[in-house]
């Protein structure tokens, strides 16, 4: 049996690198991807992520994420490794996060396996509808993670 995934995408088009998450589905919209692997614009209400949870086995989230590394740089982490690191790490720049919507996903019994996948970004704040130039050259490279995530 095909495994449920869902490859969510969470970011604000308008903030240059803080729409990697969408820029990345569009990319993976052009794809010929498995049977089975759904695709979601979460943009940045990511109280939505939680009704695309339903009946899902895997979750593979892709956002921006805050850290001190140099941009481009990637996370793997899961849910309890965010929970663990909030002090460090800010998992999502919105104002409901993505620990939020996991947890009420699953007071709702939707129980799939997360992955979190996080890219330092270099600007989140300017106004652009484009990433960075260091954001671009990351794609490939991210893609490439999802794709080995859906395995």
């Amino acid at each position: 049996m095909k495994k449920r995934i869902l490859i969510a995408g969470i970011g604000n088009l308008l903030f240059t690198d803080e729409g990697i998450g969408v820029h990345i589905i569009r990319e993976l919209s052009k794809i010929k991807l498995p049977e089975g692997v759904e695709l979601a614009d979460i943009g940045t209400a990511t109280f939505e992520l939680t009704r695309f949870m339903e009946g899902k086995d895997k979750v593979v989230i892709v956002d921006a994420m805050i850290s001190d590394q140099s941009p481009g740089t990637m996370y793997k982490l899961t849910l309890d490794m965010v929970k663990s690191t909030q002090d460090k790490f800010s998992a999502s720049l919105h104002q409901f996060g993505i620990v939020e919507a996991i947890s009420s996903a699953k007071h709702l019994g939707f129980n799939p396996e997360v992955v979190i996948l996080g890219i330092v970004p270099k600007d989140y704040q300017s106004l652009g509808t484009e990433p960075t130039d260091e954001l671009k050259l990351s794609i490939p490279r991210i893609i490439r993670m999802i794709l080995k995530e859906m395995e």
